[in-house]
């Protein structure tokens, strides 16, 4: 646990710390266009450092920072950064000269550092540098026993790159239901950490999943998209639900009986069992046409797709803010929550589809890839799935 007091101990110009406060020193000299009128250096013969834990203000208090200087220093920070918004993760490293004058401060925040230090005239000047960051790559394998989740972390896959391998096949595999033990998976992907050794960022660069129930599928990383071995890319047109479900209690039929009015008719949709206010998404992107009560089919929210299909998410208990006629939404966004209104028997989602006002069974609409590459870029993305174990 960081304390203000241990940090304010001399270290006596250990090597480690005379490199660091010379490194600050060197990089503020090296930028003469930013301050003309430069001070000389001074060596420092105390250097504090640590992760910012409270406000800075209350960090540099306990340095020893007076009010002038605290005020100074947030006045040249004003519209670079929000002092009150630093984290623990948040670094700072403060430098004195002999008689305890503050000669730099450098605080690190989302790989920029804020560089502070004395210019002629007793004020202070204020560069912001990039933060240089090392990557590493990484891959795992392995075959499933009971869950993705169980199987993958036992390899050491960190749990973000667990749900970025679940979203990048979530149009083409259902983890939910179609994982079946002795399924194999394997990804490759990227870590970027920044000079603390602090992890900053992570992508899968190329991943694969065979399973009994979901047949062969595969994936690389190209110029921000994913797509599999035949060039297609995994973003389909559609979503494979438009919300995360217990169970289905209804499928598409001709001939339903129906719990509410008891007796047979058409039920041309599906029913999404899911908790009261389970958030329903937008399986495409689209139109709003329709948000409101309908009837039997109570709150009502109608979308309108490319090429001629219309979906409807009936039941709900809400709407999400600013959903009305004519708001355009995209795929996956947010549109409403579950609900029992109308004629309903409990929550859940009444979800259906048309192309061309004819009623579609979405369970069984083929996969439609949304785009696809050629070429170089198909080569590339052939190649980086062809090199996964």
């Amino acid at each position: 646990m960081y304390s203000p007091s241990e940090s304010r101990r001399p270290f006596f110009l250990t090597a480690s710390l005379v490199a660091a406060a010379l490194l600050s020193a060197a990089l503020w000299l090296a930028d003469l266009s930013y301050s003309p009128k430069a001070v000389p250096y001074q060596r420092p013969v105390r250097v504090s450092s640590g992760g910012v834990r409270g406000t800075l203000d209350a960090v540099l208090k306990a340095e020893g920072l007076d009010n002038s200087a605290r005020h100074r220093i947030s006045t040249l920070l004003r519209g670079k950064l929000d002092p009150r918004r630093l984290r623990p993760q948040d670094t700072y490293t403060v430098a004195f000269s002999t008689w305890g004058k503050m000669l730099s401060l450098s605080i690190t925040k989302d790989l920029k550092q804020y560089f502070i230090s004395p210019a002629a005239g007793g004020a202070l000047q204020l560069a912001v540098l990039p933060v240089g960051t090392s990557s590493a790559s990484k891959l795992a394998s392995g075959v499933i026993k009971t869950s993705l989740w169980e199987a993958m972390s036992a390899e050491g896959v960190p749990p973000a790159v667990i749900l970025d391998y679940a979203d990048i096949f979530s149009w083409s595999v259902d983890f939910l239901t179609e994982v079946r033990g002795g399924d194999r998976w394997v990804l490759a992907w990227t870590q970027d950490s920044d000079p603390s050794g602090r992890l900053v960022s992570q992508r899968i660069t190329a991943a694969r999943y065979e399973g009994a129930e979901t047949g062969r599928n595969t994936a690389a990383w190209h110029a921000g998209n994913y797509y599999d071995e035949k060039g297609d890319s995994l973003r389909s047109m559609f979503l494979r639900a438009p919300l995360h479900y217990r169970r289905i209690s209804s499928y598409f039929s001709n001939r339903r009986y129906h719990p509410v009015l008891k007796y047979f008719r058409p039920h041309h949709g599906i029913d999404y069992a899911a908790p009261k206010g389970t958030p329903v998404s937008a399986v495409a992107d689209g139109t709003v046409t329709f948000a409101g009560w309908k009837g039997g089919n109570g709150n009502l929210v109608v979308l309108r797709h490319a090429a001629g299909y219309e979906t409807t998410y009936g039941h709900l208990s809400r709407y999400a803010r600013g959903i009305k006629k004519g708001r355009r939404v995209g795929q996956g966004d947010v549109i409403a929550y579950v609900g029992s209104t109308g004629l309903s028997s409990g929550p859940h989602l009444d979800f259906r589809i048309k192309l061309n006002g004819k009623p579609l069974n979405f369970i069984k609409i083929k996969y439609r890839s949304a785009s696809g590459v050629s070429g170089n870029a198909k080569a590339a993305v052939q190649a980086a799935i062809k090199n996964l174990p």
